[in-house]
């Protein structure tokens, strides 16, 4: 139609133009009922009726033919639209434009009747006001309204100009200032109103995109977030392969060289299976999907056992590891230990890994910021020593390289995990690393202390006055255990070489103040600490008597000479540091008082304990199933395998087991549903009797856990499944031997 043709997209789009054809009906429909009033209004008045009676009544009667036609295609848009939007649309036109004729007739009519007196005037300024506020309904379609505007007031402006008079010329040049003014405002709101819609229609289409962009992405980073966990799913099976095989060897009598051979083997197998957890982890931060636990543990027990673990890797690196935890630490604390042992290695690991210097401390602190919360503070320094300092200066040109070196060796996947991590739980990680001085890695976390804190170390009051000889010709034992042995009460004597010592012995020895014990602390001089042991217990019987301590390294186990030393010598004895306080303490306690030591797990004398519980093995995989078994053969249980877990059931109807070991991904049946059917069996007997079943997979996914404890499962075991680990497991489901209850554990169903 002349009246409108479209041009854009915007114009071509039925919803966009439903939208605006609806605005234009709803306001049309207001100024139909309006436009009635304000003209029964005016009429009332009685100039008109008065003067021109027939006039009047011809006058209202086509307004109200004309408002009767114009309100049915108006009020009936939405039964009429859909039929079609253009049919309505031209109707739509042509309606308006005959009430726009009668309006004007109206107007002219008045105006040639009455003059610019009565209801002349009035019905002026309503037409201004009402074109006015109404032009903006019909100014996208430019055409039509300019028509519409020309055929409603133009009339007017002649019969105006028609009747002369001062009056009449000021209204018509009102009027025709009026109608060029709206031909311009028409022109603009068309403009901004086609040009607003493409703006937003070109937002909608970008957001759409995006939509589509962002839903792409979001399928790409998932599945690449299942790839790795199948990934590490994988690793994990065949890592529990090799662990699990190694582990049974290492509860094996072997030889000297083959165990260290093994601890090279596990090392590098533990290594990798770091590196798969390191992805895994990589993998949920980046997906925001990283879930924490929350438990108590002492955080005391576990900090030292991480050094001890670490010291193992340092000393075979040549690196001296130290380390001084705060009295402030507190014992008992509550958070995600795993996560927070995996942040503490990686950064003690890459600290010993990339150290210039040979010589880590770590220093351990809690800054209290309340009764049960503070901040744990974890600083691990590779000191900066003399030697270290003049070969920098020798090498002056390539400091900045080496810094930067150092900074990029730092920056890597396992920084970014700890820092990822760490934020997860409100922590931060640091790393000051500047050519020259100490490299600082920092850790802080946020802790929360549960519980009655008690002393960290049980101090046996005997020890009070017993006097000590030092012995540090290479290596100054830490000042903290110096502080420490002190504080049990202990008297110290230092010498920082071997012949000072000997003069000092010989000189005690005659006084009423002689040592009750010798520590000598190691480094590299091994035949001058084997010379100076040996020239000790050539002394008198006093002397010779006196209990040696050395203190080693890991390393030094690989020193023949010096470990046979040990070995065949009953005074001489052996610790290996990082030293443990408590430990430290109780084999003083024991070398200086007589006191008995707490007895330890020799593994590889231990008899295998046969054990009445039966275990029941559900497992697919053949040689999974090889290493669980022997695990726990030498555990001393009776095992039955199932293949799947239609076989496991079977198992389960035909016997009584004490726990059930279940993989979760297996043929025909899978442990979850299997699981549920075990239960759902227990349910049906009604006898109270509830069968232990513990998750044995290598999903280590926080979803794959909750889904093993929602389908009926008691505990979870990650593989690779580790020899102490399994035993403590089964331990806490069926206790010892002893126990007066054997076969199935019973428990009343809540």
């Amino acid at each position: 139609m002349i009246l409108f043709n479209a041009k854009g997209k915007v114009q071509k789009d039925r919803s966009i133009m439903r939208e605006t054809d609806a605005r234009m009906a709803k306001y049309s429909r207001r100024g139909l009922i309006v436009n009635f009033l304000a003209y029964l209004l005016c009429l009332s008045i009685g100039y008109l009726t008065v003067m021109a009676p027939t006039t009047a009544v011809v006058l209202t009667v086509g307004l109200i033919v004309t408002t009767i036609v114009r309100a049915g295609f108006l009020f009936r848009f939405e039964s009429m639209y859909d039929c079609g939007p253009a049919r309505w649309r031209t109707l739509f036109f042509i309606s308006t434009l005959v009430g726009a004729v009668w309006w004007s007739t109206i107007l002219v009519t008045f105006t040639l009747t009455l003059g610019m007196v009565g209801e002349t005037p009035l019905l002026w300024l309503y037409t201004i006001i009402f074109f006015s506020t109404t032009i903006h309904v019909t100014s996208p379609f430019k055409a039509f309204s300019r028509i519409y505007l020309a055929i409603t007031l133009l009339p007017a402006v002649i019969a105006a100009c028609f009747i002369g008079g001062f009056d009449g010329y000021m209204y018509a040049v009102m009027m025709l200032v009026f109608v060029v003014m709206l031909y311009h405002q028409v022109e603009v709101l068309e403009d901004g109103y086609w040009q607003r819609l493409e703006a937003i229609n070109t937002l909608k289409q970008k957001a759409r995109a995006l939509e589509v962009e962002k839903r792409d992405v979001d399928a790409s980073v998932d599945l690449n977030a299942q790839f790795l966990n199948d990934l590490g799913h994988e690793f994990r099976t065949s890592l529990n392969d090799v662990l699990g095989g190694l582990s049974l060897l290492n509860e094996s009598q072997l030889e000297g060289t083959q165990q260290g051979m093994l601890n090279i083997a596990q090392q590098a197998a533990e290594r990798q299976l770091d590196l798969v957890s390191n992805i895994v982890d990589f993998s949920k931060i980046n997906n925001r999907q990283l879930v924490l636990e929350h438990n108590v543990f002492n955080l005391r027990s576990q900090l030292e056992q991480w050094i001890e673990d670490l010291s193992v890797d340092a000393h075979q690196q040549g690196v001296e590891l130290d380390y001084a935890i705060n009295k402030s630490v507190p014992l008992r604390a509550y958070g995600d230990v795993s996560r927070i042992g995996h942040i503490f290695k990686n950064l003690s690991t890459n600290a010993v890994q990339f150290s210039d210097t040979a010589n880590v401390h770590i220093e351990i602190d809690f800054r209290r910021e309340s009764d049960r919360s503070g901040i744990l503070e974890i600083l691990l320094i590779d000191r900066h020593s003399a030697e270290s300092a003049s070969n920098t200066l020798r090498q002056n040109t390539t400091d900045n390289a080496n810094a930067r070196d150092a900074a990029d060796r730092a920056a890597g996947l396992w920084l970014t995990i700890c820092k990822g991590l760490s934020e997860c739980m409100g922590g931060s990680v640091d790393i000051d690393c500047i050519s020259g001085q100490d490299t600082q890695y920092r850790l802080r976390l946020p802790i929360t202390s549960r519980g009655h804190q008690d002393s960290a170390i049980k101090v046996n009051p005997k020890l009070q006055g017993k006097q000590i000889l030092l012995v540090q010709p290479e290596l100054p034992l830490g000042e903290h255990h110096i502080e420490e042995m002190q504080e049990w009460g202990l008297r110290l004597a230092i010498q920082n070489s071997f012949e000072g010592a000997i003069d000092e012995l010989k000189k005690r020895a005659s006084s009423d103040e002689q040592f009750s014990l010798v520590i000598v602390n190691l480094d590299r001089e091994l035949e001058s600490a084997k010379a100076f042991s040996d020239q000790l217990l050539a002394q008198t019987k006093s002397l010779a008597d006196l209990p040696q301590l050395l203190l080693l390294r890991h390393n030094h186990r690989n020193c023949a000479e010096l470990v046979n030393h040990i070995d065949s010598h009953e005074r001489v004895f052996s610790q290996y540091r990082p030293l443990i306080a408590q430990k430290l303490h109780d084999f003083i306690s024991h070398l200086v008082l007589g006191k008995p030591l707490a007895p330890k797990d020799d593994k590889n004398n231990d008899a295998i304990v046969p054990k009445t519980q039966k275990v029941l093995l559900v497992e697919d995989h053949r040689v999974n199933q090889m290493v669980a078994e022997g695990m726990l053969k030498k555990l001393g249980y009776p095992v039955m395998i199932a293949n799947n877990g239609v076989e496991a059931l079977s198992h389960f109807k035909k016997g009584e087991y004490s726990v059930i070991l279940m993989d979760c991904q297996m043929p025909e049946m899978d442990g979850f549903e299997a699981t549920r059917q075990i239960r759902k069996l227990e349910q049906e007997r009604d006898d109270g009797n509830h069968i232990p079943i513990i998750a044995m997979t290598a999903h280590v996914n926080d979803d794959d856990q909750s889904l093993c404890f929602t389908s009926g499962m008691d505990d979870y075991l990650a593989k690779p499944v580790r020899y102490d680990v399994l035993e403590s497991h089964l331990q806490r489901w069926l206790g010892t031997d002893d126990d007066d209850t054997q076969g199935i554990i019973t428990t009343q169903n809540a």
